[in-house]
């Protein structure tokens, strides 16, 4: 379930939580997990990590296309060979 929930969207997330909230059975569950996670967030967040975020330069879609980028990188080093 770990698996399928990481590959939706921002959106199709958005939609599972509401369908989750009005099933009577699994809203219960997740109302006391939003308890839960509310009381752990500032916790949950390890302080280097907030440092990190935002101090890697690069464009928009670094992490998207990362392979792309080293694979270019690699031609204009090593030529058509890499």
């Amino acid at each position: 379930m770990h698996h399928l929930v990481d590959r939706l969207s921002p959106t199709q997330v958005r939609r599972l939580r509401l369908l989750v909230t009005q099933d009577e059975e699994l809203s219960q569950v997740a109302q006391s997990l939003s308890v839960v996670d509310a009381n752990e967030d500032e916790e949950s967040v390890p302080a280097g990590l907030l440092a990190l975020i935002g101090s890697v330069n690069g464009p928009e879609d670094l992490a998207e296309r990362h392979d792309d980028y080293i694979r270019e990188r690699m031609r204009e080093r090593f030529g058509d060979l890499a």
